[in-house]
């Protein structure tokens, strides 16, 4: 077991090296294209985060700053008066919790489906495994809004019709958390990634006696956890910002995110200072996430090669 264990190891996809090694970068061609994407990349960083800049800056501003012509960039003094408005007007702890349950549910549901999707697709005999890989991506280049009128009525007439019992799941958490557990992008991605391993391992594997589930969870899931953590992290980010269905399946505002629960703000007619100062609140979970786990995407970029 110990040299099963080693080959394991071993086969686990190691790093790239560099576009250019160190002998290219003392080229000149390849300083002015380095100097050049260097460039580029500051400007596109400054554009991503400038209206994050305005945002936080904006949060502190008066009323009447807010609406001056021209605009002031600065506010004249830091006032946390808005942070205490905006807590006073919305429950942020309830949606908070809300959010955050949601986004657990989904990023843990998501990655154990996926995965176990994309193992069977890459190293199970599953008849038709190219078509219905085909149909994934194909249901990649499908806008979500073309599917909010069907996924509404199968949440509303789940399982899906009305003539049959059925149990209507919109209002609850189950109309946000189902829809986000199934990802075509997820199961791509993993499939991909699982091709790359040997099929050694999981022949050597059944050698020493171990099911299909033992090989899963014990030797293969573990080689993915630089994947798993870039896809766990979309995943968040992407639950925590959504905003259009949550809109359409939620009324009961005991079921709101925090997102529609900013947007209660903008319904109560109050000034910009305000919601900027509860967006500025609502954007510390991915801003935090982000920080803490930047050597895990970076690491898991280099793994993986997305990009983006």
């Amino acid at each position: 077991m110990e040299n099963f264990n080693a080959t394991v190891q071993s086969a686990k996809p190691k790093a790239a090296r560099g576009l250019f090694s160190n002998l290219d970068r003392k080229k000149k061609p390849i300083k002015v294209t380095l100097i050049l994407g260097t460039l580029l990349l500051t400007m596109g960083s400054a554009a991503t985060v400038a209206p994050l800049v305005w945002m936080a800056l904006g949060s502190f501003k008066s009323p009447a700053e807010i609406y001056s012509v021209p605009q002031t960039y600065v506010p004249a003094s830091f006032n946390l008066g808005n942070y205490e408005e905006a807590l006073r007007l919305v429950d942020f702890i309830k949606y908070f919790l809300n959010s955050m349950f949601i986004c657990a549910c989904v990023v843990l549901g998501q990655l154990l489906i996926s995965s176990m999707a994309a193992y069977s697709l890459s190293k199970l005999r599953v008849r038709f495994a190219g078509g219905i890989l085909l149909l994934f991506m194909t249901s990649l280049m499908v806008p979500f809004e073309v599917l909010v009128i069907p996924l509404y009525l199968i949440m509303k007439f789940f399982p899906f019709g009305p003539g049959i019992a059925n149990t209507n799941l919109i209002n609850t958490y189950w109309s946000m958390i189902l829809p986000g557990i199934f990802s075509a992008f997820s199961i791509v991605v993993l499939k991909d990634f699982y091709d790359s391993i040997p099929n050694e391992i999981i022949y050597a594997a059944r050698i020493d006696s171990c099911t299909e589930t033992r090989i899963f969870f014990r030797f293969i899931l573990p080689m993915t956890k630089p994947i798993m953590s870039i896809l766990a992290i979309f995943s968040f980010v992407t639950t925590w910002n959504s905003f259009f269905w949550p809109l359409i399946v939620l009324n009961n505002p005991d079921y709101y995110p925090l997102v529609l629960g900013v947007q209660k703000l903008i319904d109560m007619g109050e000034p910009w200072n305000v919601v900027m100062a509860a967006l500025a609140l609502s954007t510390i979970p991915s801003i935090l996430l982000l920080l803490f786990f930047q050597r895990t995407i970076i690491r898991g970029i280099a793994y993986t090669g997305i990009y983006g």
